[in-house]
């Protein structure tokens, strides 16, 4: 006669919970095999430690219980084998956007690093920057502040993607004649910025590359006017005009300390001779 299993036992045998055990149960997927007239006491029984082996195999490849249970309604090997091609496919598809998420995540680390790592806050800087997409959004009639939370929200509705959101850099826009001018905080929008991997159906324009004057600082748009000024300045000692809008490049901000010190922008502003 083969022995009868309490719960407890079961779960403990196969490194699970008694819960666990109980919700199979309850969901008609793994039910035990017997029960004592006497006590009402329910009992699995060793020949049940394959069938629970194989939900604990399927359940660790990452099938959910629902296609779990189906398999087990009509399992033969043909059905096994499908079962584990289409779960094949579906690793190597996460594993596709785990890579590009790695990719941005080191990206995004490496930026950082490289703000932190050289001595170039407060420093006017001329470097060439590629071609850059950006998806745009114009500012309303409210303060900086309010337009930039209210623009980060229309982008996060367009974008639909957490890791989007945060992972590709925003930027508010200024307009070339307020640059010229030394109107240094009125802004006429917001953007997202992305220098690769555009996610689909989103429609951006064109951020032309070419030679930039570029200033990193740390600190708030309180500070901004002050490094605006001080680049403008470089722009025309250096025999440079100003030759397009220009961008206020968020690297770090609220979403990533709490100290305002250590929040870091860096002004971009495309210049030609």
């Amino acid at each position: 006669m083969n022995p009868k299993i309490l719960i407890g036992e079961m779960a403990r045998i196969h490194g699970i919970s008694a819960q666990t055990l109980r919700y199979y149960d309850k969901i008609d997927l793994f039910k035990p095999s017997y029960m004592d007239e006497n006590s009402s006491y329910r009992y699995y029984g060793i020949e049940q430690f394959a069938h629970l082996e194989s939900i604990l195999y399927l359940k660790g490849m990452g099938m959910m219980l629902k296609e779990i249970k189906t398999y087990f309604q009509n399992r033969d090997l043909n059905s096994m084998l499908d079962l584990m091609e289409k779960r094949v496919d579906y690793i190597n598809d996460e594993i596709v956007k785990l890579t590009k998420k790695q990719k941005n995540i080191q990206s995004m680390l490496n930026t950082v690093n490289n703000y932190l790592n050289k001595n170039i806050m407060g420093k006017c800087r001329f470097q060439r920057i590629p071609e850059r997409q950006i998806l745009f959004f114009n500012f309303g009639s409210g303060d900086i502040f309010t337009e930039h939370e209210l623009g980060i929200k229309k982008l996060g509705m367009e974008i639909k993607s957490i890791d989007e959101l945060y992972l590709n850099p925003f930027a508010s826009v200024i307009d070339k004649n307020n640059i010229e001018n030394g109107d240094y905080t009125n802004f006429k929008g917001i953007a997202m910025v992305f220098e690769h991997n555009i996610p689909d159906a989103i429609l951006t324009i064109p951020q032309p590359g070419g030679l930039y004057a570029t200033m990193a600082f740390a600190g708030t748009y309180k500070d901004i006017k002050t490094y605006f000024s001080e680049l403008t300045n470089e722009i025309k000692k250096n025999g440079y005009q100003v030759a397009g809008d220009g961008l206020v490049l968020i690297i770090t901000d609220k979403a990533y300390s709490d100290y305002e010190y250590e929040y870091i922008s860096e002004i971009q502003v495309p210049v030609k001779k």
